[in-house]
């Protein structure tokens, strides 16, 4: 979700930019042509994530890939830790990478993303309760000079019903709003207003009802919920706001109002509002103290073009601006569409999740490594994987390596490959000498073995929690009277009570020194391994250098 989000919000950027730059050429045209292509362009942006799921993907061949026909081989591979220690009886350590979670991140970001979705849309859900609820409390006006003036423009502008004037409580609140039927909200000392305000201040709201400019308005102020953190999509909702009342002036002065009265009602509203309560409601105001400047300088431009936009002319930018967002939305679509993804749970042999395991993807043929980290439930996710065989590596302190190799990433596919680690060896590495070197053959406990002291690890949910054996006894091998020397490699196993059995000989040249080895490895004795409270067998690896 988030490479989604990523990748939508470049190809929205790029349509805004587009049409903001756009507007620079359109300087000369009047304000409604203005409005009309920033606010197509901005459906455009907002149906972004809807058309590319639909659109003809296209893309520059260098930036094709082709995928890999090669075979899955899924093969696990544990490998013991050979560091060579001389510390005895420590579990196999594991190199702790200090990768970033990747996959952590982008959850990351989902997260605050949403957080700031859920709040903006918060925002503007309270501006429309708030505006209800002052509609609510105000008084329809059914007769008077404000009903009749509206009658008057409304038939003057082609509406098929006149809105519905609100008489409110409010010092500073005049907009308008409404979808079926729009409502024209005035302040409370608007039923003293001369015949000249009136008809200049229902012209412009009105002219907002014919544009339809509310839906436009709470469309792009969605649209800003959702892209809150693009300060691009702001920029241009603030010069969608300003085109629509200067659009609005516009039809004013058409209806034959002198600019220079407009600009002098228009200012004295803006002076009467100022001291005002300007909370936010999501209604088309007339006089923003932000745009006052710009309008009022445009009032007074005789020539100013202030033609609206015709019919031919819309659905000739529509057009244009329809297929700018088919092939923006359809770039690299299929390019996207090549990229996988591997992600899964990594256990432990009691199938408790594993956190913090670190995770390496390499592809050699390709020269390159990505790391992540496994989350409080053991999960881990790569993102953005191109097509490839990829050997993908676990690492866990405590627990043995586990790597698979062979693993086929397809085009636009995921890949689940959950893993189940195992406890990892004991290495102990002897050096004994034919010379006495004063030592006793035997050392630690004589008596009875200590009982086992409580485990921390067994009020844990999570995985991988190993608390190692200490050795209680040991014993040295004795060396054989007229041997060579030489080195002797054994496997043992350590039961869970800590005893050790299944004695091997995996490298020997000598039988003697191998037979000296087994009798004194048998005869040691540790404390219990524990894997998550409960004991459990571990593997030891054990070199003996016979040195004469």
């Amino acid at each position: 979700m988030t490479m989604m989000l990523l990748n939508t919000t470049l190809k929205i950027s790029i349509i805004v930019a587009a049409s903001l730059a756009v507007m620079s050429l359109l300087r000369h045209r009047s304000a409604a042509v203005r409005h009309f292509v920033l606010a197509v362009a901005l459906a455009g942006a907002a149906a972004t994530p809807f058309v590319r799921s639909i659109a003809p993907d296209w893309q520059p061949a260098a930036l094709r890939m082709r995928a890999s026909r090669l075979q899955v081989i899924d093969r696990p591979l544990a490998v013991f830790d050979d560091s060579g220690t001389s510390t005895p009886s420590t579990v196999a350590p594991v190199p702790a990478g200090g990768s970033i979670d990747r996959a952590a991140v982008m959850r990351g970001i989902t997260i605050i993303w949403l957080t700031g979705v859920v709040l903006a849309l918060a925002v503007l859900a309270v501006g429309l309760l708030r505006l209800s609820w002052i509609a609510a409390r105000a008084r329809r006006l059914t007769s008077g000079p404000w009903v009749d003036a509206a009658d008057d423009i409304a038939r003057a502008y082609g509406l098929r019903e006149t809105p519905v004037v609100l008489h409110g409580n409010q010092p500073s609140l005049l907009g308008t709003w409404g979808v079926m039927r729009a409502k024209v909200l005035l302040p409370v000392d608007a039923l003293d207003w001369p015949a000249d305000r009136i008809r200049v201040v229902l012209g412009h709201e009105l002219a907002h009802v014919r544009r339809g400019d509310w839906i436009v308005q709470i469309a792009v102020e969605v649209l800003c919920a959702a892209y809150w953190f693009n300060p691009l999509v702001w920029i241009a909702a603030r010069r969608l706001r300003l085109e629509s009342e200067q659009a609005c002036d516009d039809a004013v002065l058409t209806m034959g109002v002198e600019g220079s009265a407009y600009a002098t009602e228009l200012v004295d509203l803006a002076r009467a509002f100022r001291n005002g309560s300007h909370r936010f409601v999501p209604a088309a105001a007339i006089a923003r103290p932000s745009s006052l400047e710009r309008r009022v300088r445009a009032m007074l431009n005789v020539k100013l073009n202030r033609d609206p936009i015709t019919r031919s002319a819309s659905i000739a930018a529509g057009v244009v601006l329809a297929a700018v967002t088919v092939l923006v939305a359809g770039f690299g679509v299929s390019a996207q569409g090549q990229f996988g993804g591997v992600a899964g749970t990594v256990l432990d042999q009691n199938n408790r999740p594993i956190p913090g395991v670190r995770l390496v993807l390499s592809n050699a043929a390709a020269q390159t490594k990505s790391e992540v980290k496994s989350d409080a439930n053991g999960y881990y996710q790569f993102v953005g994987v191109q097509p490839g065989t990829y050997e993908l590596m676990f690492e866990s302190l405590g627990m043995a390596y586990l790597k698979r190799e062979g693993l086929n990433v397809p085009a636009g596919g995921d890949i689940t490959l959950n893993a189940t680690l195992r406890l990892g060896s004991l290495e102990e590495t002897i050096t004994v000498s034919s010379a006495s070197d004063g030592r006793p053959l035997v050392m630690g406990i004589t008596g009875p073995r200590p009982a086992d002291k409580p485990d921390p690890c067994a009020q844990s949910t999570a995985g991988g929690c190993i608390r190692p054996p200490v050795k209680l006894r040991d014993v040295r091998p004795v060396y054989p009277p007229g041997s060579d020397g030489g080195p002797v490699e054994l496997n043992a196993r350590i039961d869970a009570n800590g005893d050790v059995a299944n004695i091997s000989v995996v490298g020997s040249a000598d039988p003697v020194l191998a037979e000296a080895a087994i009798t004194a490895v048998r005869q040691w004795e540790f404390t219990s391994t524990h894997l998550d409270g409960q004991p459990i067998e571990v593997m030891m690896h054990v070199h003996v250098n016979f040195q004469k």
